[in-house]
């Protein structure tokens, strides 16, 4: 049984409940809620007291039954209080902050809730009150492009641009095609704000908005801006290679041609030159030997070679000629080294030999390295290392062994142009008269 000595216009029954039971968790507080409570209850007391008998003729709170119309006049000040606040949440621009979710927010997000975390993070009771009325608007248009990217908008003030990707693919030369026909991007541009907020909004957005059948790629523009034009000029220059590859030399523009190519007995898929370099030859150029044992034998380049390995740390003895030069040098990176040497004297068409290692053979020098360094022959040195040139053509097929061969291999970057002679043929038709 309840004491009966306490206040009972003190006492609350909804502070029991937990707050997620509590349908009134919020307060009512400030000066003008106090002022307008005690009005209300003076009111109802003295209703009160003008309707009781003669003999209750205190008009003073001190007798019990004065308590208890105390009690009840409050309750019911309550009541009338949270009624016209209530009757004043019906409409949207007058709700209470506490009540804007449940009012409003429910209805836009009917499938999320505070304990998930599944509300959009907008600071400030206007901007969150301005939100949830643009978000009705767009639900009304329906789940079209427009109310997308108005949505968006309600979050960011910066330009918003919604791509339906199957739209675009009717575009000739488009990168989307038919499989892309429920996917659509959201391009945001710049980052105001917290970037991350913000896509974790527009996600929430496009649930409630978005078609249920489709599927969004979200991203933030970024655009660099020069605040002062710059004063260079530039220019461009239009280049037909097959034109001015004969205009410049016409002899390199279809083939390289050598009569000492070389396939040895270790390497009969190979054919070297060391009077040529082929590094303008490029993969799938057609080789015919014209003389020699393979003489009529037609074959595809595989790939162009200099040394067989890029790489051998130990020192190998060589020599050059016709320089004459010797000493042991190194491979590192396709490049030959010899720290104690000075390569420089050596001049164009110099020939140097490794005698042993994988890489021994005979190799024509091209370029010798370093600050000093340039083509050979030409170099002032002194330079300590130098690169071979491509010498070595590798075949899809093999070759007979043999020297002293007389080759052609292709060049021209779209393949060998061969004239076709075409007889009994009228070509008048091709011709305006």
């Amino acid at each position: 049984m309840a004491n009966q000595d306490e206040p009972v216009g003190d006492r609350n029954p909804a502070v029991a409940l937990v707050p997620s039971q509590n349908p009134d968790p919020v307060g009512d507080v400030g000066q003008a809620y106090v002022d307008s409570r005690r009005q209300l209850v003076a009111q109802v007391m003295d209703l009160f007291r003008r309707n009781l008998a003669s003999n209750y003729v205190s008009t003073v709170n001190g007798p019990y039954y004065t308590l208890q119309f105390q009690a009840l006049a409050e309750r019911i000040a309550d009541f009338q209080i949270t009624a016209s606040l209530v009757f004043r949440d019906a409409e949207y621009d007058l709700v209470r902050s506490e009540y804007l979710w449940e009012t409003l927010g429910a209805l836009v997000f009917p499938t999320s809730s505070v304990r998930e975390g599944g509300l959009p993070v907008i600071d400030g009771d206007k901007l969150y009150r301005d939100f949830l009325r643009g978000m009705v608007s767009c639900l009304l248009q329906g789940a079209t492009k427009a109310s997308i990217a108005e949505g968006v908008g309600l979050l960011t003030d910066e330009t918003v641009t919604v791509v339906e990707r199957f739209i675009d693919a009717r575009t000739p030369g488009s990168e989307w095609t038919t499989l892309d026909t429920f996917a659509f991007d959201i391009l945001v541009e710049g980052l105001s704000g917290n970037p991350f907020t913000l896509r974790d909004n527009v996600e929430k957005v496009l649930t409630a908005l978005r078609p249920a059948h489709t599927i969004f790629t979200y991203a933030n523009l970024l655009r660099d801006e020069f605040s002062t034009p710059t004063g260079d000029a530039y220019s461009w220059a239009l280049d037909q290679y097959g034109y001015e590859d004969t205009r410049r030399y016409c002899g390199g523009a279809e083939a390289v041609r050598g009569t000492a190519g070389v396939t040895t007995a270790s390497e009969r898929n190979t054919l070297t030159d060391l009077t040529r370099t082929f590094a303008n030859v490029r993969v799938d150029a057609v080789l015919k030997v014209t003389a020699g044992p393979n003489a009529g034998a037609v074959r595809r380049v595989a790939s162009v070679r200099g040394l067989r390995v890029s790489t051998d740390s130990v020192a190998r003895s060589y020599t050059t000629t016709p320089t004459g030069l010797t000493g042991t040098a190194v491979v590192v990176g396709g490049d030959v080294v010899d720290p104690a040497q000075d390569f420089s004297p050596c001049v164009d068409g110099e020939v140097f030999t490794f005698s042993s290692g994988p890489n021994a053979g005979s190799y024509r020098m091209s370029v010798l390295l370093g600050n000093a360094g340039g083509p050979v022959g030409t170099a002032v040195g002194p330079c300590v290392g130098f690169r071979v040139a491509p010498c070595t053509l590798v075949l899809d097929r093999s070759l007979v062994p043999a020297t002293g061969q007389t080759y052609a291999v292709g060049v021209d970057r779209l393949g060998v142009r061969t004239p076709q002679v075409v007889v009994a043929e009228d070509a008048s038709i091709q011709f305006w008269t």
